[in-house]
């Protein structure tokens, strides 16, 4: 089970079953997924990583280094730990939802075609989280964790204003994750 003590072998085994379920069901005479069908897939599974550690950072993560020690948040910053990791998979696993989601939004006729208001105001939610991730919270993240050289104070004022950003994310996140999954289902808004 070599597999499963490496987690890019455990994702690359996974597509790999993945490819193997369809291509049983083609072999069955099931018609091949579209592109459409991928995007939505790949929105989705980005989207989990996404969120994912975006409730891990809220939920978890800030509450329990309120309690360490210094040199242990020094420990956990450091290159190649649990933040910087988790930092990176947070923030491509933004990019990643926001590429398939927008092809996927292009794909219902988005750009003032057939994509109802739910989905209209999820992509801009949406668009609103990623653009925190990237340009708000990631700048912010590279000075508290020592990427980019900072004073103590600007470490401090760049945590805070880091926080924010993800807190308006988490907030957003609500209504944002059930406006896109309700639009697959139900309208909200006519």
């Amino acid at each position: 089970m070599g597999i499963l003590l490496d987690h890019k072998k455990t994702i690359i085994a996974g597509f790999v079953l993945l490819a193997i379920i369809l291509g049983i069901a083609l072999g069955t005479g099931a018609t091949m997924p579209s592109i459409f069908d991928f995007s939505r897939y790949f929105h989705v599974l980005a989207g989990i990583v996404w969120i994912g550690l975006l409730y891990y950072f809220n939920f978890v993560q800030v509450p329990s280094l309120g309690s360490v020690t210094p040199e242990t948040k020094a420990d956990i910053f450091k290159e190649d730990n649990i933040v910087r990791r988790a930092l990176f998979w947070f923030r491509w696993g933004a990019m990643f939802t926001l590429i398939f989601g927008l092809m996927l939004y292009d794909n219902l006729g988005g750009h003032g075609g057939d994509a109802s208001w739910d989905i209209r105001i999820g992509v801009l939610f949406g668009i609103i989280m990623w653009f925190n991730v990237w340009f708000i919270i990631w700048p912010n993240q590279k000075k508290v964790i020592g990427i980019d050289e900072a004073t103590a104070d600007e470490k401090a004022a760049a945590g805070k204003t880091a926080l924010m950003a993800s807190r308006i994310n988490t907030l957003l996140s609500i209504p944002m994750l059930f406006l896109m999954f309700a639009s697959a289902h139900f309208q909200i808004f006519g």
